[in-house]
């Protein structure tokens, strides 16, 4: 028997309503996460970074305890869909598919670099290539790059986190790798390095279907609070340096 995915999807919402406490706020992370959206202890747990200041900031604006759970980046979008948590803070629209989530306001912005040794520093170039092997991330999407994979000019080699497909990019073992810009503060740049800007990047809260209109706006009220307040900006500041290092961090490849 076959069941209509919209049934479904309310049964289990239902179901993950009645055991959610109105003062608890669910949100997720992966092994993804790579610094500095994440740092975790030895037991693999997250204990500072972009991602656990901001969500925890905004649990702390609308008085609730946050708890964060590990969801695998290609769950994320069923675990919002089905209640088993609220809100996942590292993410954009045009990265997810369901009709059913909704969305947060902008809470800042962390555009895809391209980052070479050909000396491409626009996205058109890539048309005079032929199966260019480039450093992709598992489960990320790419809506710019989607034409040249699709022509060939593209070979997309695949890896867990941007920090393997650097590693294989140091390695010469690909020609470039696509990398969101704040993560890539945390990479060594060398001279030879081009860089193309691919996007703007702006990161949202994901959102569970089940929040209602005052949860949303509650949350929205949130992020413009700390937006204004500059407690945003203070906490990517705090993570432009890597930690213990003298590197000079984000301006290297964002400038």
């Amino acid at each position: 028997m076959r069941f209509n995915r919209s049934l479904i999807l309310l049964t289990l919402m239902l179901t993950s309503s009645f055991t959610h406490s109105s003062h608890l706020l669910r949100t997720s992370y992966y092994s993804q996460n790579v610094a500095p959206q994440l740092f975790f202890d030895d037991m693999g747990r997250p204990i500072s970074g972009i991602l656990f200041d901001i969500t925890h900031a905004i649990a702390e604006q609308l008085s609730m305890e946050l708890e964060m759970l590990p969801i695998p980046r290609k769950r994320i979008e069923q675990s919002l869909e089905t209640n088993v948590i609220d809100l996942h803070c590292v993410a954009n629209p045009k990265w997810y598919k369901s009709i059913y989530l909704k969305w947060s306001d902008v809470i800042y912005n962390n555009p895809d670099l391209l980052i070479n040794r050909l000396g491409i520093n626009t996205l058109t170039v890539l048309s005079d290539y032929k199966k260019l092997k480039i450093g992709t991330t598992l489960g990320y999407i790419y809506p710019e790059l989607s034409s040249y994979i699709e022509n060939k000019n593209i070979l997309p080699v695949i890896s867990v986190t941007p920090s393997e497909s650097y590693e294989k990019y140091r390695k010469n073992k690909i020609s470039g790798f696509v990398s969101a810009s704040i993560e890539a503060s945390y990479f060594y740049r060398k001279i030879e390095d081009s860089v193309v800007h691919m996007n703007d990047n702006e990161i949202h809260c994901a959102l569970s279907p089940s929040l209602n209109k005052e949860t949303i706006n509650n949350i929205n009220t949130a992020i413009g609070t700390l937006k204004e307040s500059g407690e945003i900006e203070t906490i990517l500041e705090r993570y432009k340096k890597v930690p213990g290092s003298q590197l000079q961090t984000a301006q290297d490849y964002s400038e």
